[in-house]
């Protein structure tokens, strides 16, 4: 394709100086921003796959300060647009499902999926239609969810991650809003240290303590990463007492808003990750996407189901939220929740993420040894933001076949010994392709 039709006209400036504020403009994401150009890029997460069943009223969507109206025609046809009447700028969440297409009741313009006019009742010429349209996105359907594709050109390939690519019964898929800004919720899923703090449960159970101590080892962690195709791979080691051994976990930041990480599913072993996307709703807020996968198709969903609809009300708005200090329980931390805030780790991380602010100020900060994946994230977001702006690929935008096959996003928690290394231990899992389902598919495009 003509690489020179990505370059966007942005509006903001990516800053050259030095300083703990360099990186700053990476929260403002709305169309012209260097980052909100740079995420547009990508194929994001905007609806649960059954936000518009058949015969449903349009779904209202506000993503990168943008506002969309999704919605599934007469025919069955599902389409994406401008929320706001290409007439007068009218609400088309309010419109009437009919005729093949999406009709303002203000004055009956009638528009399809694609963003084109199909009716203008009102007017005298026949073929003034033809000459309106409104913004509109490719969809695809994937993972319990549609995602839309908000950037220039040719959408790229939809990603064959493992955590999208199963089937239903492999997966649960769910998603959270958070009232604060994107970039502060996707650095604590790459922030391996606070997995020891935040979310340490006291676990009686041998078996879930085997799968899940790594969330209680404290344990200085030494923290290495390294460069992938699609992010940055991390390698969390902690030394485990009175033995030679090491405890290893293997986790991924995924270019430029998601992560793979162990999760709920460790319980059921090997062949399992969490993938996470954080989609910026505007500056102020984010959803929480949240794909929790294992290849065996024995999640325990019941189990999810019932512990994640009790922390939230039908608009995925977390409860705790109206409260200031989140209804902590400062007596449950004695013995039972480090945070105090019972075991459900959603809650733990979009609490504490909210806690910072709601754009949480870099300038504050004093960064360790331990945020080197952070660090390195927030160049390679800077990176991918001046490529944009050079009409190039970001890194882990998907264009061939070939590249769409990432049995290198090796996620795993293990033991290893002094004569093993951490790159050896890794490649041993990816050739296995351990964590695909037996049969996988990419969804569709809708």
């Amino acid at each position: 394709m003509d690489q020179t039709s990505l370059i966007p006209v942005v509006q903001d400036s990516i800053p050259s100086e030095r300083g703990p504020g360099r990186y700053q403009y990476l929260t403002r994401t709305n169309r012209g921003t260097p980052a909100g150009e740079l995420l547009r890029r990508y194929w994001q997460p905007i609806a649960l796959a059954d936000a518009v069943p058949p015969g449903s009223a349009p779904f209202p969507v506000r993503i990168m300060g943008e506002d969309l109206v999704l919605f599934r025609d007469d025919k069955g046809e599902v389409g994406l647009i401008n929320r706001k009447c290409a007439h007068r700028c009218a609400d088309l969440a309010l419109g009437r499902i009919e005729d093949g297409g999406l009709r303002c009741p203000y004055h009956g313009w009638l528009f399809d999926g694609k963003g084109k006019c199909l009716d203008q009742p009102a007017e005298h010429s026949a073929t003034a239609k033809d000459k309106v349209r409104t913004h509109s996105y490719p969809l695809h359907e994937a993972a319990g969810a549609f995602w839309a594709y908000m950037g220039p050109g040719e959408p790229p390939l939809f990603p064959n991650y493992p955590a999208l690519a199963g089937g239903d019964e492999h997966r649960y898929t769910c998603r959270w809003r958070g009232d604060c800004n994107w970039l502060q919720a996707s650095e604590g899923n790459i922030d391996p240290v606070h997995t020891s703090y935040l979310h340490q449960l006291e676990l009686t159970d041998e078996t879930m303590q085997a799968r899940w101590g790594v969330f209680s080892n404290k344990a200085r962690p030494i923290i290495s990463i390294e460069d992938t195709r699609f992010g940055v791979r991390l390698y969390t080691k902690r030394a485990i007492s009175e033995t030679r051994d090491t405890s290893i976990r293997i986790t991924n930041y995924v270019m430029p808003n998601a992560c793979a990480v162990g999760g709920f599913e460790g319980y059921l072993g090997d062949g399992g990750l969490t993938m996470l996307w954080d989609v910026p709703i505007d500056d102020h807020a984010h959803w929480r996407w949240e794909f929790i996968y294992h290849r065996s198709g024995q999640l325990d969903k019941e189990a999810l189901e019932k512990q994640y609809q009790a922390e939230k009300d039908e608009h995925d708005r977390m409860l705790r939220a109206d409260d200031p200090l989140f209804m902590q329980d400062r007596e449950s931390m004695k013995d039972a929740a480090y945070l105090g805030m019972g075991e459900c780790f959603s809650v733990h991380d979009i609490a504490i993420t909210q806690s910072q602010g709601v754009i949480h100020e870099h300038t504050h900060e004093h960064l360790g040894a331990t945020d080197v994946a952070i660090m390195r994230a927030r160049r390679m977001l800077d990176e991918g933001a001046r490529d944009v702006l050079e009409g190039k690929d970001p890194r882990g935008v998907v264009r061939t076949t070939e590249a769409n096959n990432f049995k290198d996003m090796v996620v795993i928690t293990g033991v290893i010994g002094p004569d093993t290394s951490q790159e050896a231990f890794c490649n041993v899992h990816a050739e296995d392709e351990f964590l695909f389902a037996p049969e996988t598919s990419g969804g569709r495009d809708v």
